[in-house]
């Protein structure tokens, strides 16, 4: 039986901060440069025939450089070459290859602006027949939902050491580090598409602001994507909202016949 998808996407300046500093690419689609918020959340609803990609990026570096860099890598998406023959043996190489070309893209834009202090998080989400590969860089995080057990899919970055500021701990991996100085290894594993499983990607504002359970506990009870974004973006402003929330949610379900 072929599986259908049902995707949500949305991005919130959060409560405190006074620009955006997220980004996502949406079945082609990212933030202008310049951006707030998405005024409603954005919808898909397709046959899974073709593939289709999504990414959230958690920009970092002050000023309005964070903002730079989360653009910077969502609109290179648009650029990328289609998935290579043969993908259900190469979909590891060619996500490596493709967070290269993201890391020298924003590595390119900091040389424009005359920063070393700008950067970006990834978490990409690509979606081939009847696989799923999760790919990251940094702390945006990709979790599933399945059968009731939510488990976390991709793998912090980030360093044991305490931050000198008492924030949180630095990055150990992230876009737009020199490409001569650092080869990034960003994690990537391979899984099956199953009929009723839920994907989240997310930036730190949602994870920061709601815990794990209360995650399952909304993509359990939600009965449609968009549902879900309202969800979850409600809980992080009640939480406190003190950083930039970003998510993107991918629904696996049974095709309707025609």
């Amino acid at each position: 039986m072929p599986l259908a998808l049902q995707a949500a996407c949305f991005s919130h300046i959060g409560r405190r901060r006074g620009n955006n500093e997220d980004n996502f690419f949406f079945n082609g689609i990212c933030l202008e440069e310049e951006h707030k918020s998405t005024h409603d959340p954005l919808l898909l609803e397709r046959v899974l025939q073709e593939d289709i990609c999504f990414g959230v990026f958690d920009g970092m570096g002050g000023e309005s450089y964070g903002e730079q860099a989360s653009f910077a890598a969502a609109s290179e998406m648009q650029n990328q070459p289609g998935k290579p023959k043969r993908f259900y043996q190469t979909g590891g190489k060619y996500l490596n290859d493709l967070v290269q070309a993201l890391n020298c893209a924003v590595f390119r834009r900091g040389q424009e602006l005359l920063t070393s202090r700008m950067g970006t998080t990834a978490a990409l989400l690509y979606l081939s027949g009847s696989h799923v590969y999760a790919c990251n860089v940094g702390d945006s995080r990709i979790y599933r939902l399945r059968n009731h057990i939510f488990a976390q899919l991709s793998q912090d970055h980030v360093s044991t050491r305490l931050s000198v500021s008492g924030g949180k701990a630095p990055l150990t991996q992230h876009l737009g580090m020199n490409p001569e100085e650092v080869q990034l290894e960003p994690y990537i594993i391979k899984d099956d598409l199953r009929k009723g499983d839920i994907y989240l990607l997310c930036s730190d504002g949602l994870t920061d602001m709601v815990d794990n359970l209360m995650l399952s506990d909304i993509l359990s009870k939600q009965t449609n994507a968009e549902a879900c974004a309202q969800a979850l973006l409600k809980a992080a402003l009640d939480g406190g909202g003190r950083d930039n929330i970003t998510a993107i949610i991918c629904r696996i379900q049974e095709a309707p016949l025609r």
